[in-house]
């Protein structure tokens, strides 16, 4: 007789092991489907943010994480067509710890699915989903494992695999019909950086959006590129194209003495909301219900948050024996709440960015924030807890937050409106002044050249603006970070005093 499981958890990933891992330790029977063998590669940038490492002390594996990495690092060098603008340090007075770790993502997802495994879940890789059908009592997912044709039943099922999930597919989504970040990645040794370890490049050529380098100790790095396309604005060009270039230009220095142990790779990842991520006995979580970071890019502290919010809710679903779409509409309800605004901010910030005729112009402002930043400590924290993750989004349109972190000393402000470090005298300020009168005017030419996306792209400016004031006044109780431990239930219980080892 077939075992009947009470969830079925569709990806080994950063968000299936969590939500695999909080439900099997909470006495569901539960069911990992990964179509892959672990350790298994996935493309990504492989920075844990502290944010992630928050959620991975949550679930319980921070230890062994932390044992795996080569680096702590605790700050950034930001790169703006190639000249080094700001060296940032991670905000190291909040709730989650002031530095990053690299570490590729088939050792960490290797990790979290050996946990959820000890957690109890019962994990069969190989198995590539081919449909998911609901009955009055029953959810089954149709795979093929190992080759030979394979059903599953549950109580309901978890879809927490990624970006091209089946699972959405199955709900009726369109995959890749809104904002998209392409991205292509490779490895390289013998790499030597001067200094911060990470380094985030935004140039012209692949703005919207930034390539990187994340080196650890040992000179093991991780270098690539992604992209904001969607099918008003598609991708220019060839994206190896660009990442080669990246690669020969941008990192001619630290790369010069390296090599590439790897051919490079591509990925895919969407910023906008599906249709549907509840359905009955039906959830999505993480990339396949496009919960990533709109602003950083970011995919897995997100991916990991998503489920410690749906954990507790599918629980008592289960309990009550109410997997319809109100009861588990619970969890998409709780989400909202702590995650909404924040995500909606970054959507339209995504939205303004994705238009390359604005390129100059946000590459001007960029460089305007790096000059306020590196004259401003409380500024610099403030900035980079927002693009980091590690702040709310909605800090960024605080008052009361502004009038603590921004510099009251002009000088500041007008210093930064050199494309030096300088003083700030007045007379900079006139051709910094013609420089940005220039590309209002180019921006300008730009949209009277392609009228058609230039409206298309304002009226979709509009509509987000309104749903993100629909937002503002639909959440009307605001939850902060300080509630997140609110929506795990108190799973584990040992909490590290973070400190760069």
């Amino acid at each position: 007789m077939q075992q009947r499981f009470d969830a079925i958890v569709v990806g080994g990933g950063p968000a299936g092991s969590s939500a695999a891992a909080l439900l099997a330790r909470n006495g569901a029977s539960t069911l990992v489907l990964d179509k892959a063998k672990f350790p298994r590669d996935k493309v990504c940038g492989d920075g844990l943010t502290p944010r992630a490492l928050y959620w991975l002390e949550e679930l319980g594996c921070a230890d062994e994480v932390l044992d795996a990495t080569r680096s702590f690092i605790t700050s950034a060098d930001l790169f703006i067509n190639g000249r080094s603008v700001l060296t940032g340090a991670f905000p190291a007075n909040g709730m989650y710890p002031g530095f990053c770790i690299l570490l590729e993502r088939k050792v960490l997802d290797h990790i979290m699915i050996r946990h959820a495994v000890a957690s109890g879940a019962i994990l069969r890789t190989g198995c590539t989903v081919r449909s998911v059908r609901t009955t009055p009592d029953a959810a089954v997912v149709e795979t093929t494992c190992d080759g030979v044709p394979a059903s599953f039943e549950g109580r309901m099922v978890i879809g927490a695999d990624g970006a091209n999930s089946m699972i959405s597919r199955a709900l009726g989504n369109r995959i890749r019909e809104g904002v998209t970040a392409v991205s292509m990645r490779g490895y390289f040794e013998n790499v030597r950086v001067a200094g911060s370890h990470i380094q985030v490049h935004f140039d012209e050529p692949y703005f919207p959006g930034y390539g990187w380098l994340f080196c650890d100790d040992q000179g093991h790095a991780n270098v690539g590129v992604g992209l904001a396309v969607d099918p008003l604005f598609p991708l220019q060009g060839s994206l190896h194209q660009i990442y080669d270039r990246f690669v020969s230009e941008s990192l001619a220095v630290p790369l010069r003495h390296a090599r590439a142990n790897s051919k490079a790779k591509g990925g895919w990842s969407s910023f906008y909301r599906p249709d549907r991520i509840v359905a009955e006995r039906v959830v999505l979580i993480g990339d396949a219900a496009n919960l990533g970071d709109p602003i950083s890019g970011g995919g897995i502290h997100m991916a990991m948050e998503s489920a410690h919010i749906a954990a507790p809710i599918l629980l008592n679903a289960l309990d009550d024996d109410d997997l319809s779409p109100s009861s588990l509409g619970r969890y998409e309800t709780a989400w909202n709440r702590r995650n909404e605004i924040d995500w909606k901010i970054g959507e339209l910030f995504l939205t303004f960015a994705k238009n390359p005729h604005l390129r100059d112009v946000w590459l001007y402002v960029l460089n305007w924030i790096a000059g306020i930043a590196r004259s401003d400590p409380r500024f610099q924290e403030f900035v980079g807890g927002i693009f980091s993750g590690g702040a709310q989004a909605r800090s960024a349109f605080d008052p009361k937050i502004w009038l603590e972190v921004a510099p009251f000393d002009p000088r500041i402000w007008m210093g930064a409106l050199s494309s030096s470090s300088s003083s700030g005298n007045l007379t900079e300020l006139v051709p910094q002044s013609l420089e940005a009168l220039r590309l209002m005017l180019r921006t300008l030419r730009a949209g009277i050249e392609f009228p058609g996306a230039t409206w298309s792209w304002g009226s979709d400016i509009f509509q987000k603006t309104l749903g993100l004031a629909e937002c503002y006044i639909r959440n009307e109780l605001t939850t902060g970070p300080a509630l997140a431990a609110g929506y795990i239930g108190g799973t584990n219980g040992n909490h590290h005093s973070w400190s760069a080892q």
